[in-house]
């Protein structure tokens, strides 16, 4: 191999020996365009691909296979219901970009030494994007519907058996029958404004117009 090495190096050696100046001048600026385009193509490929949530204000336009049908964190299922979910609604945690969980609605968090309470505590002066407060009551209301068989949430085994009780306006406590280790990911789920949805049965959620009319407290609204 270190011969082929010497080889290859001996003729590229000889082959610039009998380039003219004019020539190696020539050749080094077809390598400068060369890299500088290489550079730029990767810097544009790069700004098509990545998407950043605006610090305040702003506009997404994403497309996706398939219509939205359930804009819904209870009922998203296509690919389509869950991207649009993802940018319109908060849970109490979410995923940073480091695929670590990080409070979101919620203020913090605390969790008993037996693993089996979870309290959280929600940030203060949170509001839907219509205006109207985030509350203890719309975290109730999410978890008890995703609780519900009549809607056949996702993430309804996550939820069973889990004692919802309302500490104070911005305190709540989840209290599990045993220990699970994966509870902090369950509080992921989206919130729901119960204010909107209260009046709507559970048998007549899926056709409600709130599915493709949002109305949440993510980074982007419909």
């Amino acid at each position: 191999m270190s011969i082929n090495r010497l080889s290859v190096t001996g003729r590229i050696n000889a082959a610039s020996k009998k380039l003219t100046r004019r020539q190696k001048s020539w050749l080094v600026g077809y390598l400068i365009v060369f890299i500088v385009s290489i550079t730029a193509l990767i810097w544009q490929t790069n700004a098509l691909t990545l998407v950043e949530l605006p610090a305040a204000g702003g506009e997404l336009e994403e497309g996706v296979v398939g219509v939205p049908r359930f804009v819904n964190p209870l009922l998203a299922i296509s690919n389509a219901d869950r991207d649009l979910t993802m940018l319109v609604y908060s849970g109490l945690l979410r995923y940073n970009q480091d695929g670590a969980l990080v409070p979101d609605l919620a203020e913090r968090y605390t969790i008993s030494e037996d693993g089996r309470e979870y309290r959280f505590f929600l940030k203060p002066d949170l509001v839907w994007h219509d205006g109207e407060p985030v509350t203890v009551e719309d975290v109730i209301f999410t978890a008890s519907r995703a609780k519900d068989p009549t809607i056949n949430c996702p993430r309804r085994a996550a939820w069973e058996g889990v004692e919802i009780t309302k500490i104070s306006d911005r305190e709540i406590l989840f209290t599990l029958k045993q220990p699970y280790v994966s509870f902090l990911e369950t509080a992921t789920l989206g919130l729901l404004p119960a204010h909107a949805w209260q009046n709507v049965t559970p048998e007549t959620f899926p056709f409600n117009n709130l599915n493709i009319e949002p109305i949440g407290t993510g980074p982007y609204r419909v």
